[in-house]
């Protein structure tokens, strides 16, 4: 039984109830005898009777402090108290001439009930077992000396003793719960922990292979369509940036925080979409820039950086494959998402007929976005250019950050 509760917690609640159930019980035991009393009380009143009463409410006094602070002392009282309870209430009620036959009727069961619940209230298995049984046992005890001090015969009760079994079986339960618990918590754990590095290791193989396209694949591509020669100082700055990226020990993770913007703050200059765009002009692309710019401060730093990567694999392409050195990037975004449109009137191309070891737009791009909730559009064919929109999830803008004019949807080239 799990409750829709963590594994660590289920035994826990399980004692707690069936603790809060055997308070219960008792105290419903104990007002039971109560209004019996209070009931015999028509007929004339005596100093039994009376003291029957007190020693009813006190046991119950007594539970109800037992079931909130579990102490020894506390327990030895409720047991003093409610086997003298149980003398006298016995000792009262078949006192009485010709109202009872025998003492196997279930209202002189009703406090040997609550005192068995001394045991329920709160303690480990096999301490409650021995806190019931010595319940059980002066209950009974002090029974027979009652009785035997009445005319009526001493039969045996079948109430408290079908009680007793019962809440010995439920303990022992739970008890034997808890150790099957213990032992199978560990192997859960332990699934658990796979399961999350199974997941930390994918996720790490799919950023270094965007990566190391995005740096190493790139630079070699570039130097070999490069003319003999010298480098020109794009490309030899190009080279010399991938060199300080794969030489830093962190060009896995994401320690490169954006600070927030501030009201006021220019988010698009603060933006890896802004300096992903200034670097692929310093290499000879034509970018113009439409739409809605300071949208990107509405990203998170993770996010910033991965759509700006996406962005700059985008340019990359039009570099190398569309044939052209121009491009253009719009930006739009909703209340939900931001959006960057990359477009290119080069030669175009069909994504269902790529080559596998074309990896740019299936890691760079398409992997990259998804991974942060985000989807890739591509809108292409041979002749007509490309236009790739990637999509990412954003909090709305806040009511104090400044607000750009509005521009049209973004709507894919033909």
């Amino acid at each position: 039984m799990s409750l829709g509760l963590p594994g660590h917690l289920v035994q826990a609640t399980l004692s707690r109830a069936l603790a809060r159930a055997s308070h219960w019980f008792g105290l419903i035991c104990l007002g039971g005898a109560l209004l019996s009393v209070i009931a015999l009380s028509v007929f004339p009143p005596t100093d039994r009777l009376l003291v029957t009463v007190a020693a009813i409410l006190g046991m119950g006094g007594l539970l109800a402090l037992l079931a909130k602070w579990r102490t020894v002392p506390l327990t030895i009282a409720y047991l003093v108290i409610g086997a003298v309870c149980t003398y006298l209430f016995t000792g009262a009620v078949l006192g009485m001439p010709g109202v009872f036959p025998a003492s196997d009727m279930f209202l002189i069961s009703l406090p040997k009930m609550a005192l068995i619940m001394v045991g329920g209230a709160g303690s480990g298995a096999l301490v409650g077992v021995l806190w019931s049984t010595v319940g059980f046992l002066m209950a009974e005890v002090s029974a027979t000396l009652a009785v035997s001090q009445t005319p009526v015969p001493d039969r045996p009760d079948i109430f408290t003793i079908v009680t007793y079994l019962f809440l010995v079986g439920v303990m022992l339960l739970d008890g034997l719960a808890r150790r099957t618990g213990r032992t199978a918590q560990p192997a859960i754990h332990r699934a658990v922990q796979d399961d999350e590095s199974r997941s930390l290791r994918h996720d790490f193989d799919l950023r270094a292979v965007a990566l190391m396209h995005d740096t190493t694949l790139n630079q070699l591509v570039s130097v070999a369509r490069a003319k003999p020669g010298p480098m020109t100082p794009a490309l030899e700055a190009a080279v010399r940036e991938t060199l300080q990226t794969l030489e830093q020990r962190d060009w896995l993770t994401h320690v490169d925080e954006r600070t927030a913007t501030s009201p006021g703050s220019d988010g698009w200059l603060s933006s890896s979409v802004f300096a992903t765009i200034d670097r692929m002009r310093d290499r000879g692309l034509v970018v113009d820039i439409t739409g809605d710019k300071e949208a990107l401060a509405r990203l998170d730093a993770q996010s910033d950086r991965e759509l700006g990567l996406a962005v700059q694999q985008c340019l990359v392409n039009v570099l190398l494959h569309a044939g052209i050195v121009t491009a253009e990037v719009v930006i739009d975004a909703d209340e939900q998402n931001v959006s960057v449109m990359v477009l290119d009137a080069g030669r175009g191309f069909m994504e269902a007929e790529t080559g596998s070891d074309r990896l740019g737009l299936r890691q760079s791009v398409r992997k990259r976005i998804e991974r942060l909730g985000g989807s890739v559009q591509v809108w292409s064919r041979p002749g007509a250019g490309t236009s790739v929109l990637l999509t990412l999830p954003a909090p709305p803008a806040s009511p104090e950050a400044p607000t750009s004019p509005a521009v049209p949807a973004i709507e894919p080239t033909p």
